[in-house]
C-alpha cells in the first residue's frame, strides 16, 4: 500500500517537471513584431477602431507612463497561440490533485 502512495508521489511530481516548465516558459521577443514606442491621440485609437471608451481608457494608462502598442487581432493571435491560460493550467492542477487524493485514498 505505501508502494502506491509512493508511485503516486512520483507520478505527481514527474508530472510537475515536465509541465511546470512549458508552464513558465518565456517566450523571447524576436518571435513578434516589435513596433516602436509612440503616443497615440484618441482620434488614431478611433481611426484603428478602438470605440471612444477603450480609446480614453488607453490614453489614461499613456498618461500613467505606460507605453501602449496597437496591434492587429491575427497578431494577437498569432502571439498567444497553442499557450494555456491560467485556468486551463488550473483546471489541470486540480485533476491532478483529485487523481494523487483518490489513489492514496485507495491504499
Amino acid at each position: 500500500m505505501k508502494i502506491r502512495a509512493a508511485t503516486a508521489v512520483a507520478l505527481a511530481l514527474a508530472f510537475t517537471q515536465v509541465t511546470a516548465p512549458a508552464a513558465m516558459a518565456e517566450q523571447t521577443a524576436t518571435q513578434f513584431r516589435s513596433a516602436e514606442a509612440q503616443a497615440f491621440s484618441q482620434a488614431d485609437l478611433q481611426r484603428y477602431g478602438l470605440s471612444a471608451a477603450d480609446a480614453a481608457q488607453v490614453d489614461a494608462y499613456q498618461q500613467a507612463g505606460y507605453q501602449v502598442q496597437v496591434i492587429s487581432q491575427e497578431e494577437a493571435e498569432r502571439q498567444y497561440a497553442g499557450q494555456f491560460s491560467n485556468s486551463q493550467w488550473l483546471v489541470i492542477g486540480l485533476i491532478v490533485v483529485v487523481v494523487i487524493v483518490a489513489v492514496a485514498a485507495s491504499d
